[in-house]
């Protein structure tokens, strides 16, 4: 058979299987196991190469991955990345999938603190995505990333490697709970934990909840252990001035920022909107 037919089996078995967006994944899984520019089009590479017979190598390597991802492997695991912000980092079942409303977080950052040099924090960092991204979209930063997870930690010091930020970063394994901060070291401190509450459980699509770290999803005290632990290393670590931003579920954005009221020392305290309208980040700043 030539591309297109394998493909086109392929998005009928993914569609059979209830997998979103079937043939996307199809045209995505028939480039990787190719060898195509992973930057490019999957879809153009499969038009332009829809008539390539496939050798039996290349055949057995396609229907394998189709196979994985018929039965909810997500497919950033089977290809081993997902783009972040324009740029491409390594996942492994290890770490959180980054997600494209966690760019709220690396969007606001940006725009609240200047190009100039500073020290930030990422708590419970896995791929790195956020610190990463925010080291290589300002070249004057240097931040320390945490995780409690060693093998999540390895990742991230590969991407940090990847996207040739890792002179100025810093990825170590620590619990997000009690960070190695010192006091009034930092003018950022991000943070993306695990928010989701015990009792949520059942809301969890099963691609996530059968492939993802639980480590990093689920958090005690009705899901805000976690971002309780980041408000307090935020309040220890940051300079007068410096700014908090933390990702939340969005019937948490009222819990946070009473939170971070409690603490009597963050002023601008405001709640930030997703693409999809929804309250998912909560920003404030220290002191003045």
């Amino acid at each position: 058979m030539r591309l297109k037919q394998y493909i086109d089996e392929a998005t009928e078995q993914l569609t059979k299987a209830g997998v979103d967006s079937p043939r996307l994944c199809a045209e995505v899984l028939a480039r990787e196991t190719l060898k195509g520019d992973p930057s490019g089009s999957a879809r153009l590479f499969c038009i332009l190469e829809a008539g390539r017979e496939l050798t039996a190598i290349e055949e057995n390597d396609f229907l394998a991955l189709v196979a994985c991802r018929a039965t909810g492997q997500p497919l950033a695991q089977i290809i081993g990345r997902k783009e972040f912000y324009g740029r491409d980092f390594t996942v492994t079942p290890h770490t959180l999938i980054p997600r494209p409303e966690t760019e709220l977080i690396v969007d606001n950052a940006l725009e609240l603190l200047p190009e100039e040099h500073l020290s930030f924090a990422d708590l419970g960092t896995g791929t790195g995505c956020i610190g990463i991204t925010l080291a290589a979209e300002r070249p004057c930063w240097s931040g320390i990333l945490l995780d409690i997870c060693p093998n999540a930690i390895a990742v991230a010091a590969q991407n940090a490697e990847r996207h040739s930020v890792d002179g100025r970063i810093a990825a170590l394994r620590a619990d997000m709970r009690t960070p190695p901060l010192k006091p009034e070291s930092l003018r950022l401190l991000v943070s993306n934990p695990p928010y989701i509450a015990d009792a949520e459980r059942h809301m969890v699509m099963d691609e996530v909840l059968h492939n993802e770290p639980h480590s990093a999803l689920f958090s005690e005290n009705n899901g805000l252990l976690h971002l309780k632990a980041a408000v307090d290393a935020a309040a220890l670590a940051l300079q007068n001035g410096g700014w908090v931003l933390l990702e939340h579920g969005a019937n948490q954005a009222d819990a946070v920022r009473e939170m971070l009221a409690a603490t009597g020392i963050f002023k601008k305290i405001e709640n930030k909107r997703d693409i999809a309208q929804l309250n998912r980040c909560t920003l404030a700043r220290k002191g003045l």
